[in-house]
């Protein structure tokens, strides 16, 4: 469902972001991306979610040719792909319920579907109690619940999430590893998650990605031992 053919990326700065990339992922998979600052992580993101083009190679999600989309029919292709980052990116004025409503009202979904909707991921990630409450009044690790919440509103196939324990203590991070265990589970979302923690991977093992410099030097389909270095 997800294929990277002899992929590279330079900027037109002249960084070269990635090497020759082959690559393929399938449906219902959870896998982690790996490696230190400046290996290419955010880059295969950004040609994931259309936001770059590769230089070389092919690009295809979902049997589309992501690097051949037309401008204007990147933000329907997107609608397949939730992205959930460190930051949450809440909005501070609108209530978990409307946070998470937000997703699915920027498509024009009706009201009574969107009610339905919501009040299922709010049970799906344990914020039952919450729909009323804004950001400013939620723990960290509740925000982080609330924009995985948002991100999946939409039943997207492919969920893409950036450093989504970055900004959380390990017990927080511990919980939303297991709740993203439970999406990939219960809903068959694909995820692809980008992260520093080697605590977390050596806990959770999943198939890993290493990337470093960037370069694939390393797919391991039972996951591995990493060093905190």
């Amino acid at each position: 469902m997800l294929e990277l053919k002899q992929v590279s990326k330079t900027y037109k700065n002249g960084v070269n972001a990635l090497y020759d990339i082959n690559l393929k992922i399938e449906q219902g998979e959870f896998v982690y991306i790996i490696g230190p600052t400046g290996s290419g992580k955010s880059t295969l993101i950004k040609l994931l979610d259309g936001e770059e083009i590769p230089t070389k190679g092919v690009v295809d999600v979902l049997g589309i040719n992501v690097g051949k989309l037309r401008h204007s029919k990147v933000p329907k292709y997107r609608r397949n792909i939730g992205v959930v980052f460190q930051d949450f990116r809440l909005l501070e004025r609108k209530t978990v319920f409307e946070n998470i409503a937000f997703a699915m009202e920027v498509l024009n979904e009706p009201a009574k579907v969107i009610r339905k909707r919501v009040r299922q991921v709010m049970n799906l990630v344990g914020l039952d109690d919450k729909g009323a409450a804004f950001p400013a009044e939620l723990s960290g690790g509740q925000q982080q619940r609330v924009a995985i919440a948002r991100a999946i509103a939409n039943k997207p196939k492919i969920l893409i999430a950036d450093e989504p324990t970055g900004n959380l203590d390990p017990g927080k991070s511990d919980e939303i590893m297991v709740l993203l265990e439970k999406i990939n589970r219960e809903e068959g979302t694909t995820i692809l998650m980008v992260t520093h923690d080697t605590v977390l991977v050596n806990k959770h093992r999943k198939r890993t990605l290493v990337l470093e410099a960037g370069h694939l030097v390393a797919d391991m389909t039972e996951g591995g031992y990493f060093s905190h270095e």
